[in-house]
């Protein structure tokens, strides 16, 4: 196996350096702290297995999806759990990501088992990924205060639950003349038939969601 590290220098990746060189004697391990993209590339290319610290001023994602199209084994090193870039890294489907608090036993055995044609997560950034998953699958409204009036952009959100107009009025204590006169407001300043097309409207345009 040829193994290369892209990271800084520094003393936590001397500490690696030598903890790969002790762990798998037999294999090839390079070190490189180049941002140049030409160098990267040809290194990459010379290796089997990437491990590439995602702080590293490097095009993260266009050199994984090089070093993956050309068949290497890609890792992220992760040393901030709160990296705003995270998500969009989960998302290259990389064959590892490996947190920088990890012990001798864990770092190896995710090399080992990456370099068998398996994936690992530490299991921080497997609860990481979880809460980004979760935080995604709740998407806030965004509520189109410039087309209709806060009142009636309330009501839509109930005609998008389903809501009858009897609903809606009990729900924001209304009588329901009001309610259908807030209903009709709302399918003129759409321009549209009735409240089906009304809700696909504002679905569309993510003024509600689901």
């Amino acid at each position: 196996m040829k193994l290369l590290l892209i990271k800084r220098s520094s003393l936590l990746c001397d500490g690696m350096m030598e903890l790969l060189r002790r762990q798998f004697p037999d294999c090839e391990i390079r070190h490189c702290n180049e941002t140049n993209e030409d160098v990267l590339i040809r290194y990459g290319q010379q290796s089997d297995l990437i491990i590439i610290d995602i702080q590293m001023p490097v095009p993260l994602k266009q050199l994984a999806n090089y070093y993956q199209s050309i068949d290497k084994k890609v890792i992220a090193w992760v040393e901030d759990l709160q990296d705003p870039n995270l998500a969009s890294i989960f998302e290259l489907a990389l064959s590892g990501y490996i947190y920088y608090d990890v012990n001798e036993k864990m770092l190896t055995e995710a090399i080992s088992r990456i370099h068998a044609g398996k994936r690992f997560f530490h299991p921080l950034l497997a609860d990481c990924l979880l809460d980004i998953y979760v935080r995604s699958q709740h998407k806030e409204p965004n509520p189109p205060l410039d087309v209709m009036s806060q009142r009636e952009w309330e009501v839509l959100q109930l005609l998008a639950k389903g809501y009858s107009n009897i609903k809606i009025a009990n729900e924001l204590f209304l009588s329901d003349k009001t309610v259908k006169n807030y209903v009709s407001s709302i399918l003129q300043k759409l321009n549209v038939p009735d409240r089906t097309n009304a809700v696909l409207l504002a679905l569309k345009k993510q003024w509600v969601h689901l």
